[in-house]
């Protein structure tokens, strides 16, 4: 029997917990509000969608390269969310930050998704360990994908949302608040590793 329960709760924690999707999302509602965000979020949920359905499509053939490409892939996942980590502990606040052109907030979101180790990473675990076993068909797949993508894109707006509300707040304590995110991306990145 498919285990729901245990697969929302996986996908929720996954989805809702800090990473550069969430973060990008909450700095870009800080500078320019929540609505302004939405176009930064489509391009997040366009390649969200296309790296879960690869993962999903792929991952009979991952199955047999795993094994060779696990450490590599948590060494490059663990560098890039340590990078981020640094990127956001050494930033500061702007309160006249410019606001991106919605083309441009587009395709951020699209072509972050394809250096996004933790879309990656959690797609596979998802449809590895919870799908799989269970469904193999092209129509599961790309339901279950679309899915967690759509999961993943809707804490993206729960991100950006809270960062439009919190912007004051930002403007007032932004290197404690940054130091907070910091430590959360690193734990994050020690969670590969535990």
């Amino acid at each position: 029997m498919f285990p729901l329960t245990s697969f929302l709760l996986y996908t929720f924690v996954t989805s809702i917990t800090p990473g550069p999707n969430n973060i990008m999302s909450m700095s870009l509602g800080l500078k320019v509000g929540f609505k302004k965000t939405l176009y930064f979020n489509a391009g997040v949920l366009t390649g969200f969608c296309i790296i879960t359905l690869l993962c999903a499509f792929f991952c009979a053939k991952l199955n047999e390269w795993i094994p060779e490409i696990r450490l590599p892939m948590l060494v490059l996942g663990t560098l890039y969310l340590i990078w981020l980590a640094v990127k956001i502990l050494r930033s500061i606040y702007d309160t006249k930050a410019v606001e991106p052109k919605k083309g441009q907030a587009y395709l951020s979101g699209l072509f972050l998704q394809f250096v996004n180790v933790k879309v990656m990473v959690s797609a596979i675990v998802s449809i590895q360990m919870f799908v799989l076993p269970y469904y193999q068909s092209t129509e599961a797949l790309a339901a279950f994908a679309i899915f967690i993508a759509i999961a993943g894109t809707s804490c993206n707006l729960v991100w950006s949302g809270f960062g439009s509300v919190a912007s004051r707040l930002f403007a007032n304590h932004t290197k404690l608040i940054n130091t907070i995110l910091a430590i959360s991306l690193v734990f994050c990145a020690a969670g590969f590793w535990f």
